[in-house]
């Protein structure tokens, strides 16, 4: 049974989609850090900043060096807002349900810094865990939106280097054909409170800089999948990128790849995120840390 918290969730992020026409990219970006440092209240604990490579980090658990489980992640935000401290709330949640450390990165943003800079960001950081003497199998790598686009970029990376991929991906509401071609942006266009395919061409055109939206690393769905590590995608009914993430899972599964596709019926864009206050969300990271946890034993 739904909670009536979600009822009044989306009505609330509906208000906000009405206004995005009267809020410039500065104020998108502080009410987004000023929402996560108000959830991130309810969620102190231990935190090193750091430079990982050339990345500003934070990691959300000083024992990050003797723990089993790393967690590496990759925020959301259409890659023009967003930041370690916006999502710190959700990923020490994860953390303390799947028993690990976490490492998330502040990648450039776009549009002060298009493609590839948030790859190359993603890339440093994940070479610098690495050197830290930390083995690729005890490393998770999650992300949500445009995280999860960027996820799904530095894996395809990672198998063309040939470098060691981590145990496994989990991704929130993956956002990786930035073509928006896709029919759920109309078809559920009315269930969505949150993307529009208006605000989410614009994003994605800030994020490519000049190139083309169908370049594989930009939109990775368009990318190869072979050799990928088992992988997780949750992803709401009501969202437009819904068929995202349902094509992401066929183009695993024809690639050979252990994948799960769960789509939870009536929930929003990255609802995890709202955990302090949907039942939803606290399932949804229990959901992701049990996986993390069955491949890192």
């Amino acid at each position: 049974m739904r909670s009536w918290r979600l009822s009044l969730l989306r009505w609330l992020l509906r208000a906000g989609r009405a206004s995005y026409p009267l809020v410039n990219l500065r104020l998108a970006r502080l009410s987004f850090e000023v929402m996560g440092a108000l959830f991130s209240l309810a969620a102190r604990g231990p935190l090193m900043k750091l430079k990982a490579g050339q990345v500003e980090a934070e990691v959300l658990d000083k024992s990050l060096f003797s723990r089993r489980r790393v967690i590496f992640y990759l925020h959301g935000g259409a890659f023009v807002s967003g930041s370690a401290r916006t999502h710190r709330h959700l990923v020490r949640r994860l953390a303390a349900e799947a028993d690990a450390s976490a490492v998330v990165i502040n990648y450039r943003l776009a549009p002060e810094f298009p493609h590839p800079a948030a790859l190359e960001d993603a890339l440093s950081a994940y070479r610098w865990l690495l050197e830290q003497n930390i083995r690729a199998s005890r490393v998770a790598c999650v992300g949500d939106s445009a995280g999860g686009c960027l996820a799904v970029a530095l894996i395809q990376r990672l198998t063309r280097e040939k470098m060691a991929l981590p145990a496994c991906l989990c991704l929130f509401s993956p956002w990786v054909d930035l073509t928006c071609s896709s029919p759920s942006y109309e078809a559920r266009a009315s269930l969505d409170p949150m993307i529009t395919r208006k605000l989410a061409l614009e994003r994605a055109r800030w994020y490519a800089g000049g190139k083309e939206l169908s370049d594989p690393e930009i939109s990775p769905l368009k990318g190869e999948f072979g050799g990928f590590p088992p992988v997780l995608i949750l992803v709401g009914s009501h969202e437009v990128l819904h068929d995202d993430a349902v094509a992401l899972a066929r183009q695993l599964s024809q690639a050979g790849s252990n994948v799960s596709l769960e789509t939870w019926s009536g929930m929003f864009h990255v609802w995890p995120y709202v955990f302090p206050f949907l039942p939803e969300g606290r399932r949804a990271c229990t959901r992701v840390a049990s996986f993390i946890r069955s491949h890192i034993p």
